[in-house]
């Protein structure tokens, strides 16, 4: 993974040049040579909640990343605080690809990111602006940090986009509505931490699966599965480790993980000692 402080301003002007100015996005505002954004207004739901979406074009042949990024991944950074009559907004992101840069596995989206947003409104009778200031990894040859902002003014009731629907339709679904019946963890130490084994009961759900764990809240940081399967059993190993280098320990109920293959993506929270 490249690091963030490590990408020189001088680098991502020489990328930067080497391509064509885009046109600029109707709602967006500062932006980059390499992509354009724009909010898309959505819809409104009976509960209030509108559903609208980010959608970041991005010049051919380059991407960007999902929510984790993988080896060798940016991580996205998104910032809602300044919009208006608004008083939350939850991403929900589509399933991602899995690519190969230089023998890493990293997530994201190739040429185009649609990211649906829920947004629940504090006044609900009168319009929201969106406003965003956005920090996405963009990549091709070279990974590059892009500090961009967009924003969008949101009125009446919206209507159906297709294209909004099929990014929600390809979002994480539970994993036992996909028969995940059982998840075991066992924490085993090393010198820099723990090695975490997750063995999740579950049918294939396609091909090249992989697991991908978290530990919210936690602030451990937790590298990438290796994944395989063994019969009905979807297997992952991950090192932990603590901030500070302090003993890892972990509250299994709040464990997540995402099972990703090539046609599926499935969430489930908590495992059992194993």
């Amino acid at each position: 993974m490249i690091p963030h402080h490590a990408l020189s301003y001088a680098l991502a002007l020489a990328v930067a040049a080497t391509l064509p100015a885009a046109p600029s996005a109707a709602q967006s505002g500062r932006g980059s040579p390499v992509l354009n954004t724009e909010i898309l207004p959505g819809w409104t739901r009976r509960d209030g909640t509108r559903i609208a979406a980010l959608r970041i074009q991005l010049q051919p042949g380059w991407h960007t990343y999902w929510r984790i990024p993988g080896e060798a991944g940016i991580a996205p950074r998104l910032d809602w605080s300044r919009s208006q009559n608004v008083a939350a907004i939850q991403p929900i992101w589509p399933r991602p690809q899995v690519f190969d840069q230089n023998g890493m596995e990293s997530f994201g989206y190739e040429n185009e990111l649609l990211l649906p947003i829920a947004i629940t409104p504090r006044n609900p009778d009168r319009p929201m602006a969106v406003m965003g200031d956005l920090t996405i990894g963009v990549c091709r040859d070279t990974c590059v940090p892009v500090d961009l902002s967009v924003s969008g003014a949101l009125r009446g009731a919206g209507g159906a986009d297709a294209s909004i629907q099929a990014a929600l339709d390809s979002a994480a679904r539970p994993g036992d509505s996909a028969g995940l019946t059982r998840a075991t963890c066992h924490l085993e130490p090393t010198a820099r931490g723990a090695e975490l084994t997750l063995r999740a009961t579950l049918p294939r759900t396609g091909r090249e699966e992989h697991i991908i764990v978290e530990l919210p809240g936690t602030g451990y940081w937790v590298s990438d599965s290796h994944t395989w399967r063994e019969g009905d059993d979807l297997v992952a190993q991950a090192r932990v480790r603590a901030p500070a280098r302090a003993p890892v320990s972990i509250d299994r109920a709040s464990l997540a993980f995402t099972v990703l293959s090539e046609g599926r993506m499935l969430s489930a929270r908590g495992c059992l000692g194993g």
